[in-house]
């Protein structure tokens, strides 16, 4: 390198490494602020993409001592050249690479502080009913549990609610509350994950003790009321149907959700490890017992629908209950985590704008 060819690069290279220098202070300086006051990033990983940064540095720098070769070694060119070129080529370098950094800083998603929205919720209560009698673990329903099905649909149905609470009460032979109605979806979604036939060790599918539970459970009179049933019907006990008419008096949707096939499958006997065999030592089959839960729809009124799929329809439920729920609104002032994305687009987009007009300065007049 010639004394005026090093001289014109140290030149540029010391006023690149100022801008440099003076923009990393203020971008740390900044981020130490944020991140001292909570600052996250929702997508953490796209951060690692400014680790490019230091090969982009390495392309500007032999760009520039090429650049500088040419002018060097063809004087005659400087008399032509646009006697800008040196800064319109550091500037639009500059402005390309913040615009990377902006574009790498969106991606991650910056979330910092909190701010208030309105939220219109509806209102409503629904138990759900969930049988978890020995039947509920046959595989027939696309070689997937009966159980596992439900608490799939189940899931499904939680997602698309508006703000009704949930309550959940498990039954077999006898039942229980297990979690009242709350508007704590996440609470719901990780109890239903973790149900298991096992929780009750006295067999049988006593239907009318679990509504009987379920009406006992909800909190508000004046807000429309449901109750999801989801049972294979086997096995059911004794009926007490005085809980029919309180349903129907009370005005509170039953849908009861028949669940199998009627091919049915055998039951599992997770005691012995092996399929439950009879007195006489035949093989159980268990079939869904559709008949009683359509005598159930029949003396207390409501939805009866059969679940025989694995991913079935949900859209007639939630119809109804949304339905339900109509004139029956909240407004709530909730709080959320406040995105920053915005800012990081903007200036990117300024830079972006800067680097397509830099090339306008060749325009300015010594």
């Amino acid at each position: 390198m010639n004394r005026n060819k090093s001289h014109t690069f140290y030149k540029w290279l010391r006023l690149f490494l100022v801008i440099e220098l003076f923009t990393i202070t203020l971008i740390l300086a900044l981020y130490l602020y944020l991140e001292k006051n909570g600052i996250l990033f929702q997508n953490v990983t796209a951060l690692y993409a400014l680790l490019i940064l230091p090969l982009i540095y390495v392309l500007y720098f032999f760009r520039l001592n090429r650049k500088i070769d040419v002018f060097e070694s063809n004087p005659a060119l400087l008399s032509y050249a646009d006697k800008h070129y040196f800064s319109i080529f550091n500037l639009k370098f500059i402005f390309l690479k913040n615009t990377l950094i902006a574009v790498i800083i969106a991606l991650s998603n910056p979330i910092f502080g909190t701010r208030k929205v309105d939220v219109v919720s509806k209102d409503g209560e629904i138990m759900i009913c969930l049988d978890i009698s020995n039947s509920m673990n046959v595989k027939d329903i696309g070689n997937q549990s009966r159980l596992e099905v439900s608490k799939r649909l189940l899931n499904g149905i939680i997602n698309k609610l508006s703000g009704q609470k949930i309550g959940i009460c498990l039954f077999a032979a006898d039942g229980f509350v297990q979690i009242p109605p709350t508007d704590d979806y996440q609470s719901v979604k990780n109890l239903l994950s973790d149900v298991k036939t096992t929780f009750l060790s006295r067999q049988g599918t006593n239907v009318c003790n679990a509504l009987e539970l379920s009406m006992n459970a909800f909190i508000d009179s004046e807000i429309p009321k449901s109750i999801l049933l989801i049972t294979d019907g086997e096995n059911h006990m004794s009926e007490d149907k005085s809980v029919y008419n309180r349903i129907t008096k009370d005005d509170v949707l039953l849908y009861a959700m028949g669940i199998g096939t009627s091919e049915g499958g055998p039951v599992p006997d997770f005691v012995t490890r092996s399929l439950k065999m009879d007195n006489e030592g035949n093989l159980v089959i268990s079939k869904l017992n559709m008949e009683f839960t359509q005598n159930l729809i029949t003396q207390c009124g409501g939805k009866l629908v059969r679940i025989d799929s694995k991913y079935p329809d949900l859209s007639p439920l939630l119809t109804e209950i949304n339905l339900r729920s109509k004139g029956y609104f909240r407004n709530l002032k909730i709080e959320v985590r406040r995105s920053m994305v915005d800012y990081p687009v903007w200036i990117g987009f300024l830079f972006f704008l800067l680097f397509l007009l830099t090339p306008l300065l060749k325009l300015v007049k010594k």
